[in-house]
């Protein structure tokens, strides 16, 4: 039994080892006959996807499994690639999600704090979510530093896609007790620990240049990770709800040259021509509604679409479960993207954001192998998600759990 398996074992997601999963990355697995969306071009009907050592090998329309293949014949069933959520909290006791009172925290790392208990990442699973980018809470002008990561595997460490998944900055107006209070004065404030940053980098830098001559410069954490936003190493990640929030958010990139991905963003639809000319990614709604939403805020899908604005759902999990990503995407077919424009939302959209898509969101050779199974249309919250793939193992098989 591989240690991968046995993990799986262990941690109760498979209830027994067969001699197939034993050999699962040793040997080709060929599954046949579905119906394959791959999120990277047009369904394949009677779709044949083999993957082996947990890397997709080949996929096509009528093709013969390879010699000496595991063959699992999923005729009648529909076949996606493993879904992203591209803004969570999962992997950690929601205790850990905000520093209170602490206003500025960028030097705090959810890495610090992710869980292996099952019980953190397996709804993910089951609803077919393999990989998110969790991170700290929106309570702080800046909570910390996000991963990436996938829901299922043999250890946190090994299950990192991307260390560094971007830095939480949330705009808006901050409850009454402590400044800043205000958007404005959130706003400063951001302003002014930028422009420390490039004041600290410009004085290490100078040490450096300087040949290391005399005592080195203080470090400070929480300037570092501005830094690394500044020289592009990572990017912010804001939360941001309303237009002037956006816009703000908008002018301090350009002031200080960092990337920049809006989350929510529920009033993005406001400033669309705003949003399409910085050339920022969107994160947004529905959100399989957690609030009374107007049909604007529950467009944005179509919206960002029309404005050539790259676009993905969102769970926010636990605000709303994972499970419902396949909801988002529903929901936005239902406010007028297309079927492929909402696949791409919950695939290799929340992948490209997260600068995983060589990797994951899509299925293609030489791409792993997240896969995942549903007995019906793949939007539909009726069909149900009947097996799910990791990196070529079985993560999550209904038949077996009853559930």
């Amino acid at each position: 039994m591989s240690a991968r398996l046995a993990c799986a074992v262990a941690l109760g997601f498979l209830p027994s080892a067969t001699a197939t999963e034993a050999t699962a990355q040793a040997t080709a697995v060929a599954l046949v006959g579905a119906r394959i969306h791959t999120a990277a071009g047009p369904p394949v009907d009677n779709g044949t996807i083999v993957f082996r050592n947990g890397v997709i090998t080949a996929l096509g329309a009528d093709l013969s499994p390879p010699d000496g293949a595991e063959v699992v014949d999923l005729s009648g069933m529909v076949i996606m690639p493993g879904m992203l959520d591209n803004h969570s909290h999962i992997g950690v006791d929601s205790r850990d999600l905000n520093e209170f009172p602490v206003r500025f925290g960028p030097q705090h790392r959810i890495r610090d704090v992710l869980s292996p208990d099952d019980a953190f990442w397996k709804g993910a699973v089951k609803g077919g979510v393999t990989t998110v980018v969790t991170g700290p809470g929106s309570g702080e002008v800046s909570s910390g530093q996000a991963i990436v990561i996938k829901t299922w595997g043999e250890s946190i460490e090994e299950r990192i896609v991307r260390e560094r998944g971007g830095l939480k900055i949330a705009m808006g107006r901050k409850r009454p007790d402590q400044s800043p209070t205000t958007s404005m004065a959130v706003t400063a404030l951001l302003r002014a620990k930028f422009i420390e940053a490039r004041e600290y980098r410009a004085k290490r830098d100078a040490w450096e240049a300087g040949g290391r001559e005399g005592p080195a410069p203080p470090r400070d954490l929480a300037m570092e990770a501005l830094v690394r936003v500044l020289n592009g190493e990572d990017r912010i990640r804001s939360h941001v709800h309303q237009a002037h929030d956006i816009l703000a958010i908008i002018r301090l990139s350009r002031e200080f040259g960092f990337g920049l991905t809006i989350h929510h963003s529920t009033e993005a639809y406001k400033v669309a021509d705003e949003i399409a000319e910085a050339g920022i990614d969107v994160v947004g709604m529905p959100l399989f509604t957690r609030i009374a939403l107007s049909d604007e805020v529950m467009a944005t899908g179509t919206v960002m679409n029309e404005k050539g604005v790259r676009f993905a759902f969102h769970t926010d999990d636990p605000v709303v479960g994972s499970k419902w990503q396949r909801g988002n995407a529903g929901l936005g077919i239902r406010y007028g993207m297309t079927e492929q424009q909402a696949l791409e939302a919950v695939t290799i959209n929340p992948a490209a954001i997260a600068g995983v898509e060589d990797r994951v969101g899509s299925l293609e050779v030489g791409k792993d192998a997240d896969i995942v199974v549903l007995n019906g249309t793949w939007y539909e919250v009726s069909s149900l998600v009947t097996r799910v793939y990791v990196d070529g193992l079985v993560a999550y098989d209904r038949e077996r759990e009853g559930s």
